[in-house]
């Protein structure tokens, strides 16, 4: 039996939720039990798993508890819900918890020579507090999401004007002096700097460096919406000046979507003035050829690649003809066994690997749908319903307004996985695992139960990329071991698996 309970006009943050959840799976004869605040991506998501939601009168401040119960006494589960809310069973007594401040005034009390403020807020209340903090002279990580536009110009031209930076919205990945903040694998310290209007595009350069024993000082994070036309490159651009004046930079690495035509000139005449030999990566951008002092790439790995060979004094040219050869052996290791179905399906938690999966999978495959396409009219109407070959990005807006990003919360993406792997007309499952500070304690585990789940006789080949380094807490020789023990093929990057799966699936339509 399913049901839905509406609590009016209560709020809660999308941990507590998950954790809540989590209790109430524990108990003998629940089957699922999903907390969501009521927007309108929640409430499809809730319909599509079987809750019967009305949505008359519901607003994104009403909380949704659905529980999936077999047996009598439901009702006291939702006792069990509302006392959970009330007095989270994981919580801390008041007097063993140290003190934490609980206003900017209170944190500048206690740490006066702060200079950053990291902000984590429901959208509508974010930009707000960006500003207060700004407003004392504190640089701004946002990394709240669904800010509005109107808000990010007024704070990054309120920063611009007062030399600070506001890193965001919807920043999720920095690394400053070498320390990570937000979803951030531990990696070495060096004398590479990078700019990224991307999350997991800052965290996959910054493994495939660490991979070849290189570190990053500074790492920036931007927001995808900085290098659009109306934003203007505002801190795209700030960034650029503070790691062309960082003396201990030696090349800097620009990483990102295409950006708009006028902010794009304003990049590259900026990291010439830098005096630093620069690489640049804006995925699916037309390859340019390199100039005195800048290398174009149009993939993460190669722009680790060529930063790799810039810092050892190695030929870049021989260092791309090398990772070529590497990628044409993974073109040829794409024989696989019996091969049921016909679409290949990409299901992403970072944006930014699924945008390059994308870009590198058309050119095997077509047409690809998404919900975050690379052509505005392949956009899929209904995100939880893809048709043909579909990339699908979990970590986009209308799957984290009012729940956990599935980096922290893989809970979401495995069941969705598990339905499409009982699509018979999906022949190749493509994925990202994204470890690091931030995400899950065991990200590959519902995955792996999501697979041995499948009772479709000719499973799907399933390609997988683990996005992290052998120092991140997840231990990534168990992550990929967990993964191959159910047949996933695990690459050595994202370009690598996109490569591998489109292959796959281009080669049994040839």
């Amino acid at each position: 039996m399913k049901r839905i309970e509406v609590v009016k006009g209560e709020y809660y943050d999308s941990v507590t939720l998950m954790l809540v959840a989590k209790e109430l799976k524990k108990i003998e004869g629940v089957g699922d039990a999903a907390l969501n605040m009521a927007t309108e991506a929640n409430i499809s998501i809730m319909r599509a798993a079987g809750f019967e939601v009305e949505n008359d009168f519901l607003s994104p401040d009403d909380l949704l508890i659905g529980i999936d119960f077999e047996g009598e006494g439901i009702e006291k589960l939702f006792e069990a819900a509302r006392s959970y809310l009330a007095c989270p069973p994981w919580r801390k007594e008041e007097s063993d918890a140290e003190y934490s401040p609980v206003t900017l005034s209170g944190a500048l009390t206690v740490l006066p020579k702060s200079n950053l403020a990291l902000i984590s807020l429901p959208g509508r209340y974010a930009a707000a507090e960006a500003m207060k903090a700004l407003k004392r002279g504190l640089n701004v990580m946002l990394y709240s999401d669904n800010v509005s536009i109107e808000e990010e110009i007024e704070l990054k031209q309120f920063a611009e004007k007062n030399d600070l930076i506001v890193m965001g919205p919807d920043c999720g990945t920095a690394v400053i002096n070498g320390k990570g903040l937000g979803f951030s694998n531990v990696c070495p310290t060096g004398s590479i700097g990078i700019v990224g209007a991307s999350g997991t595009g800052l965290q996959e350069v910054m493994v495939q460096l660490s991979r070849r024993k290189l570190g990053v000082k500074h790492a920036i994070g931007t927001g995808g919406r900085d290098v659009k036309s109306s934003v203007g490159g505002i801190s795209f651009l700030k960034a650029i000046r503070e790691l062309s004046e960082d003396s201990e930079i030696s090349i800097i690495a620009a990483v990102g979507k295409p950006p708009a035509p006028e902010v794009r000139k304003k990049i590259l005449e900026s990291l010439k003035e830098s005096g630093k030999q620069s690489v640049i990566c804006f995925m699916g951008d037309a390859s340019r050829k390199d100039e005195e002092s800048l290398f174009y790439t149009t993939q993460l790995e190669e722009c680790a690649v060529v930063v790799e060979a810039l810092h050892e004094g190695v030929d870049v040219t021989l260092a791309r003809e090398k990772l070529g050869s590497e990628y044409a052996k993974v073109s040829g290791n794409s024989s696989t066994g019996e091969l049921s179905g016909r679409y290949l399906r990409g299901l992403f938690t970072g944006g930014t690997l699924c945008y390059e999966a994308q870009y590198i999978a058309q050119s095997y495959i077509n047409p690809i749908y998404g919900n975050a396409p690379l052509r505005k009219d392949l956009k899929l109407e209904n995100s939880l319903k893809p048709v043909g070959h579909s990339f699908i990005d979990y970590g986009e807006d209308e799957f984290t307004q009012g729940r956990l990003h599935p980096m922290m919360d893989p809970s979401f993406r495995a069941e969705q996985l598990r339905k499409q792997s009982e699509d018979s007309s999906v022949a190749v499952i493509l994925f990202d695992v994204v470890l690091g500070y931030g995400s899950a304690e065991n990200p590959s585990s519902d995955l792996v139960e999501a697979i041995r789940s499948v009772k479709r006789e000719i499973k799907p080949v399933y390609v997988a990329y683990v996005c992290g380094t052998d120092r991140d807490p997840q231990d990534i020789e168990k992550q990929r071991s967990l993964l191959e023990s159910v047949g996933v093929i695990v690459c050595e990057s994202n370009a690598r698996a996109a490569i591998l799966a489109a292959n796959i699936l281009s080669r049994k339509e040839r």
